[in-house]
């Protein structure tokens, strides 16, 4: 027992995690700035989803017949206790401070493991509550109010049939949005046209053509 908790083995062993987590931070962080580099400009509009705002706008028509709200185009997001995120702050934590402790503070291997347990997962939960509360914050603030898209301009991106419903976008308060739409006059109105939206009721934006 005392060889396993020697300071040497755990040395090697905070060292070992401490250069693990901190790698997959750095690679992390170049991986996601060559994703966003080289992400091609391309928008599949499949409601709920959306790839990349802003760029050609690819449509894959869907059955007809089922209800499609005001979407903001943004995935719901969570983030599980588990998550990458939350582990490599563990390990990097865990690692940092069990080297702290084994080397600059006169604590046992045994003190010295334990405040590199609870500090990895104090950090890691902080980190876990403050993503939680951020993406919480970011999809509240992007809901579309009733009443807010009236009077606003956008595009059929599904053809709105004679007497039925289609679908538009839009812009509101800088994010794409999507809705489900009728023509006013109950005549069609073909993907592509520019329409004005009139009012809302329920689910669904009345519109003309602009």
């Amino acid at each position: 027992m005392s060889e396993l908790f020697s300071a040497g083995i755990l040395n090697y062993v905070y060292f070992f995690l401490f250069t693990l987590g901190v790698g997959y931070a750095i690679i992390t962080g170049l991986m996601g700035g060559f994703v966003s580099a080289h992400a091609p400009d391309m928008d599949i509009d499949i409601p709920g989803l959306d790839l990349d705002p802003g760029g050609p706008d690819i449509h894959l028509e869907l059955p007809t017949g089922h209800d499609i709200s005001h979407d903001v185009d943004h995935p719901e997001v969570g983030l599980s206790p588990l998550s990458p995120i939350t582990i490599a702050t563990f390990i990097t934590t865990f690692g940092g401070v069990g080297l702290l402790c084994n080397n600059l503070f006169p604590f046992s291997q045994i003190i010295g493991l334990f405040i590199a347990t609870v500090s990895g997962v104090l950090l890691s939960g902080s980190v876990f509550m403050l993503y939680a509360w951020a993406i919480k914050e970011v999809q509240g603030s992007s809901e579309v109010q009733v009443g807010e898209m009236v009077g606003l301009t956008g595009e059929v991106i599904a053809p709105i049939p004679e007497d039925n419903v289609g679908e538009i976008v839009l812009v509101v308060r800088g994010m794409r949005a999507r809705s489900t739409a009728r023509s006013a006059d109950g005549k069609a109105i073909s993907r592509g046209t520019m329409i004005e939206i009139m009012e809302e009721v329920g689910n669904a934006v009345i519109v003309r053509p602009k």
